[in-house]
C-alpha cells in the first residue's frame, strides 16, 4: 500500500497549486469586466488588448521563473517571492486607476510565472526520488488540483466580483497568500535526485518529448478549434431546459465532466500502471469518438440529441484528462531534475505555436459546415492516436527500467 501511496508533499503542493489556479484563473475572469467597467472605463478593443498582454507576458514570466530557481535562488525560495508578489498584485488591483491596474498586473504575471514553475518542478520531484511509476498518477493528481482550482475560482470571484470588484480581488490575493505558505513550508525533497532514465539513448528521449509535445499540442488545436461548434450544439440542446440554471449553460459542460474524470483518473493510475503513451492513445481515441457522436445530432434537436451531446461532452473531457497530465509527467521523467523548472517552462513556448495555429484554422474554418469539421477532427485525432499506439509499443521497453520485477513479470 504505501509504494502505491502519494507522499504527503505531493499532495500538500496539489493542493497550493488548486489555490494558486483558483486566484489566478479567478482574475483572468472579472478583469476584463473591471477594466470595461464604469470606474477605468476602457473600451472593449482596449481591455482585451491588454488581457492578451498579460496572457502572452505569463508565459515569459514561467521562464524567468524556471531559470531563477534552478539556477540561482532555489526553487522554495522564489515560490516564496512569486507568491508574495502576485499577492501584492491582487491587492494593489483594489486601488481603482489605470496606474494600479498596470503595476497589479506586472505584480501578477511575474508572481505566478515564479510560483508555477517552481511549485511544479518541485511537486514532480516528489515522485523522481523514489516513485518514479507513480509520475503519471501524480501529475494527473496535480491536474486535478487545476481542474478543481479554476472551477472554483472562476465560480467564487465571478459571484463575489459581481457585488464589488474589490471584494474579488481581495479573495484571490488569500488565496495566493494562502498557496504559498503551503508550498514554502512544506518538507524538503529527501534523497539524491538522479537522471531515472539515462540509460536511455538522447535521441529516443528527444523522439519522447518531441512526440508528447506534439500530440498533446495537436488535441488542443482540435479542441480549441472546434470550440465554437462545439458550444453552438450545446446551447441548440439546451435552448428550452428550465432545469438547469442559464449561468451553467454558458460554461462548456465538458469542464463539469472533467472533474469527474481527473478524480476516477488520478485513483486509477496510482494503483493501475499503464506506459505513458498508451494513456495519450485512449485520450485521443477518446476524443475523435466525441466528434463522431456529434454527428448524430440533427440540425433540429430531438429528445435524443441531450444524451448524445453529453456522451460527446463527456468523451471529449475524458480526452483531455487522459492526455494533458501526461506531458508534463514525460518531460519529468527524461529531464535531468536539476534543470526541471526551466525544462518544464519551456513547453509552454510551442503551445503559444499551437494556440496561434487553432486561432487561424478557427478565422478560415467558418464556411465549413458543423459536421465537416467534426469529420475531420476525429480523422486527425484517429491518425495521431494511431501513432501515439505505435510510441507506446517502442516506449513499453525504456518504460520498465522504472518498474519493480514483480511489476515486470505481471506485465510480461
Amino acid at each position: 500500500m504505501q509504494n502505491n501511496s502519494h507522499s504527503k508533499p505531493a499532495l500538500i503542493y496539489a493542493i497550493a497549486y488548486c489555490f494558486e489556479r483558483a486566484s489566478y484563473y479567478g482574475i483572468r475572469t472579472v478583469i476584463v469586466l473591471y477594466m470595461v467597467g464604469e470606474t477605468l472605463k476602457m473600451s472593449n478593443h482596449e481591455a482585451m488588448g491588454t488581457f492578451g498582454w498579460f496572457s502572452l507576458f505569463i508565459v515569459f514570466s514561467k521562464i524567468l521563473g524556471g531559470l531563477l530557481g534552478d539556477l540561482l535562488v532555489g526553487n522554495k525560495k522564489v515560490m516564496l517571492i512569486g507568491g508574495t508578489l502576485q499577492t501584492l498584485g491582487c491587492f494593489i488591483l483594489c486601488i481603482q486607476s489605470l496606474t494600479s491596474l498596470y503595476i497589479g498586473f506586472g505584480l501578477i504575471i511575474l508572481g505566478s510565472g515564479l510560483f508555477t514553475s517552481n511549485a511544479i518542478a518541485e511537486f514532480g520531484k516528489q515522485y523522481l526520488i523514489n516513485k518514479p511509476k507513480l509520475l503519471d498518477a501524480g501529475f494527473t493528481l496535480l491536474h486535478l488540483g487545476i481542474t478543481i482550482g479554476s472551477f472554483i475560482g472562476i465560480i467564487i470571484l465571478g459571484y463575489v466580483a459581481e457585488s464589488n470588484f474589490n471584494y474579488g480581488f481581495i479573495v484571490a490575493g488569500m488565496l495566493i497568500m494562502l498557496a504559498t505558505v503551503l508550498a514554502v513550508f512544506t518538507n524538503k525533497n529527501q534523497g539524491v535526485l538522479s537522471s531515472n532514465y539515462k540509460n536511455i539513448s538522447i535521441n529516443k528521449k528527444l523522439l519522447y518529448i518531441i512526440a508528447v509535445i506534439i500530440t498533446s499540442g495537436i488535441f488542443w488545436i482540435v479542441y480549441q478549434s472546434t470550440y465554437f461548434e462545439v458550444y453552438t450544439i450545446q446551447e441548440k440542446v439546451f435552448d428550452g431546459i428550465d432545469l438547469i440554471p442559464e449561468i451553467y449553460l454558458k460554461t462548456e459542460l465538458s469542464s463539469y465532466f472533467g472533474i469527474i474524470v481527473i478524480s476516477i483518473l488520478a485513483l486509477v493510475w496510482t494503483y493501475i500502471y499503464t506506459n505513458s503513451f498508451f494513456k495519450i492513445f485512449l485520450g485521443l481515441i477518446a476524443s475523435a469518438l466525441s466528434f463522431i457522436i456529434l454527428l448524430f445530432i440533427p440540425e433540429t434537436p430531438n429528445s435524443l440529441s441531450l444524451i448524445i451531446f453529453m456522451l460527446s461532452a463527456f468523451l471529449l473531457s475524458a480526452g483531455e484528462m487522459l492526455i494533458s497530465p501526461i506531458l508534463y509527467s514525460v518531460i519529468a521523467k527524461l529531464s535531468n531534475p536539476k534543470y526541471l523548472a526551466i525544462i518544464l517552462s519551456l513547453i509552454t513556448i510551442p503551445y503559444m505555436l499551437f494556440n496561434n495555429i487553432s486561432g487561424i484554422i478557427t478565422a478560415y474554418s467558418n464556411e465549413i459546415s458543423y459536421n465537416t469539421i467534426f469529420l475531420i477532427s476525429a480523422f486527425i485525432l484517429l491518425v495521431f492516436g494511431v501513432i501515439a499506439y505505435v510510441l507506446s509499443l517502442i516506449y513499453k521497453k525504456d518504460d520498465r527500467i522504472h518498474l519493480s520485477k514483480e511489476a515486470e513479470e505481471f506485465l510480461s
